[in-house]
């Protein structure tokens, strides 16, 4: 911190690709370092790496493309930028937010943001750990406000608040499989009952849904949207496919618990009565069978919900007998 080396680094060798990952690796580390008294310092290697990526990657990119056509030492570049963002937001987090531009930051989070929906589940583990972080401190900081403007300060929650319900529609698409699912698509494209369980797919759901479940407390009423929104399209037909289906339904079941029960209770009654109604819509054994294992992991996420609904019970089980005498692999189980 008192040599040139940051500047160095940020003016000399960042925009020059042959050495632009290793400066960043670099850049990381230092960002990583916790002391209290070179704050000045830190700023500056923020707003400096901000405004030379900027140079080099201009926020409208679609990242998510750039990565699938990239070589190995662009998409090194990806991965390490979300290294870099996620540290430093982690690290000093309140600096940037009281000591930068507000527009810098609403750019790194907008990085971050493209970067998480990229095909690559290890850069997207990176993210998920900074979103999480950042979910749950903004939780904590005012645990039951609901939908309530708050007036604190700055309003740390309406500064995320944007960037937040893009990260809702990130989750919810990207969902990862729980583990009581046992009907799978295998790599042949067939549905078939899975029986080797995927310790990184079901630790990546336990993160994913505790950070979904931090979203959803912070505002319901769009996890809701994003959700209905997307049942929507699987009815309509327009992002009809098993995986959207599933991943969709595994988030719905992941926030069981953290809407008030009337709000519950609204939502399920149309998620269910939709995917009854695509039940009967869609032709052919897999299809039926993918959407009835759907409908049986949402009901069975949410026992408060039917224990006091007998009715709704009631239509559950007996599709439920009548699932029992399908013969698919796996349904039955």
């Amino acid at each position: 911190f008192e040599t040139k080396l940051i500047n160095t680094l940020i003016f000399k060798f960042l925009p020059v690709p042959l050495f632009r990952n290793v400066t960043l690796k670099c850049l990381t580390e230092i960002a990583g370092v916790t002391v209290s008294n070179y704050d000045d310092m830190f700023v500056n290697l923020f707003t400096q790496t901000m405004t030379q990526l900027e140079g080099m990657l201009p926020l409208p990119t679609d990242i998510r493309s750039a990565y699938a056509c990239g070589q190995d030492q662009e998409q090194n570049f990806i991965q390490n930028l979300a290294l870099f963002l996620c540290t430093f937001l982690k690290e000093h987090g309140s600096l940037v937010e009281t000591s930068v531009p507000i527009e810098m930051l609403r750019s790194a989070l907008n990085y971050l943001v493209l970067i998480s929906e990229v095909d690559e589940v290890e850069i997207f583990k990176i993210c998920l750990e900074y979103w999480n972080t950042l979910a749950s401190e903004l939780y904590r900081e005012v645990p039951y406000a609901g939908t309530q403007p708050l007036f604190l300060g700055r309003n740390r929650r309406g500064l995320y608040q944007e960037v937040l319900n893009k990260v809702r529609y990130i989750m919810i698409s990207r969902m990862a499989k729980p583990e009581e699912v046992l009907v799978v698509e295998n790599d042949n494209g067939e549905v078939v009952r899975e029986f080797m369980k995927d310790t990184d797919s079901i630790n990546l759901y336990k993160n994913m849904r505790e950070t979904l479940v931090y979203l959803t407390h912070l505002d319901y009423t769009d996890t809701e949207r994003i959700m209905t929104e997307k049942l929507q399209n699987q009815v309509n037909g327009s992002e009809w496919s098993w995986k959207n289906l599933n991943t969709l339904c595994w988030a719905i079941g992941s926030i069981s618990g953290a809407m008030h029960e009337e709000d519950e209770k609204r939502f399920l009654v149309t998620v269910i009565k939709d995917l009854l109604g695509l039940c009967e819509q869609k032709r052919g054994k897999d299809n039926k069978a993918i959407i009835a294992s759907n409908i049986m992991y949402v009901v069975g996420q949410y026992p408060r919900f039917l224990r006091a609904h007998w009715k709704f019970l009631k239509t559950v089980v007996n599709k439920l007998f009548e699932f029992m005498h399908e013969t698919h692999d796996g349904v039955q189980d």
